[in-house]
């Protein structure tokens, strides 16, 4: 029942090609997370509604053009606000929770980091831009989800990167060449709920 009712708030039909003039602002961010609830074992930690719209604004001012691709690894709260701010029909939501086929038939791609190299062939080197949200703060972890983002962004591609401080050490040993980076820590303050570890956020796009 919650699922039904929450691909119903989402307003979003599976199964059909969306042009760019039909696309639909999502559900925001606030109804998300009373429709979506937090699951730990998956370690999935919803951002502040705040955040998540600066991180959509982010987004969209480092690749404005409706044209471009734009992928979510593991970060369903940014897609969800992203996608409510600004309707594309070029993103895509990579993600093993299952419940977000509900959510976003059309955009949803399931994706197991156990599996990296296991995802549509039509997504290899097609993102403009990719966010990524590493569910587990672990070098094996981030070493599984850059095999898959080598594969799916383009050369000329951006990454942003949201992770602990705990990590810096593997953010630079593999977060370190094109299209993964060099990475540089940006500005921009991360705002999760009951999370004890201080959390930053990365990009490779230069100046920041």
């Amino acid at each position: 029942m919650a699922d039904r009712e929450a691909g119903q708030i989402a307003g979003l039909q599976g199964g059909e090609g969306i042009a760019e003039t039909q696309v639909k602002p999502m559900m925001n961010v606030d109804e998300y997370r009373l429709a979506f609830g937090e699951n730990w074992q998956l370690s999935q930690f919803w951002y502040s509604t705040p955040f998540a719209h600066r991180l959509a604004d982010l987004i969209d001012q480092l690749e404005p053009s409706p044209e471009t691709s734009i992928g979510f690894v593991c970060s369903p709260t940014a897609f969800v606000a992203f996608q409510h701010l600004h309707p594309r029909a070029r993103t895509r939501l990579l993600e093993v929770d299952q419940r977000f086929a509900v959510l976003a038939p059309t955009y949803y791609v399931p994706y197991d980091l156990e599996e990296p190299d296991n995802f549509p062939a039509d997504l290899k080197e097609s993102f403009h831009l990719v966010l990524l949200d590493p569910p587990f703060l672990n070098e094996v972890t981030n070493a599984k989800l850059c095999q898959t983002l080598r594969q799916i962004i383009k050369l000329t591609g951006k990454l942003i990167l949201i992770t602990s401080t705990s990590v810096e050490d593997v953010i630079e040993k593999l977060y370190n060449a094109p299209p993964l980076g060099p990475m540089e820590k940006t500005a921009l303050k991360v705002e999760h709920g009951q999370l004890a570890n201080d959390f930053a956020c990365w990009g490779s796009w230069g100046e920041q």
